[in-house]
């Protein structure tokens, strides 16, 4: 089975070096986006488990790129946390309504970064399988997929499932 995937987005080379070393010793794949446009390229492209996402950011902070991949049905599902020096109420109140799913407090406590990327990643990797299963059951239901063919299998094996 892959390594569940994490796009680290930060506009400081240093962090987002030091964020990608964290999530890899740890199992994960991981690749560095440097703004929030260069995020969203880099999602059209292959979906992550699990975005960690800078807000003070050039181009387009934090806040609008997750609001943009929230608008997007294609990318609405992708857990987002948001990582910023900003950690006051107020901050983290904007966070969840741009649509972010956790926040984390810079300066970054591995252990705490890695416990809420394996949760949100968990959840993101069961939700896709749910998704595939409920599709290959619609198309066997509606008589356009066998139940006994290989297809079933390989579209089954392709989500993740052993």
């Amino acid at each position: 089975m892959a390594k569940p995937f994490v796009l680290v987005v930060d506009d400081n080379k240093i962090t987002t070096k030091l964020l990608r070393r964290y999530l890899e010793s740890n199992g994960y794949e991981a690749l560095e986006a440097y703004d929030g446009i260069e995020c969203i390229e880099k999602v059209d492209l292959r979906h992550p488990d699990v975005i960690v996402l800078d807000v003070m950011m050039p181009r387009l902070d934090g806040y609008e790129t997750v609001k943009r991949l929230k608008e997007n049905p294609e990318t609405k599902h992708i857990p987002v946390v948001i990582v910023t020096a900003l950690n006051d109420v107020a901050n983290q109140i904007k966070s969840i309504e741009a649509g972010s799913d956790d926040f984390l407090s810079k300066p970054i406590e591995e252990k705490l970064l890695i416990a809420k990327v394996r949760l949100l990643s968990s959840l993101h990797i069961e939700q896709r399988k749910a998704q595939v299963l409920a599709k290959i059951l619609e198309e066997i239901l509606n008589g356009s997929l066998d139940p006994n063919e290989d297809a079933v299998s390989q579209k089954m094996a392709e989500a993740g499932f052993e």
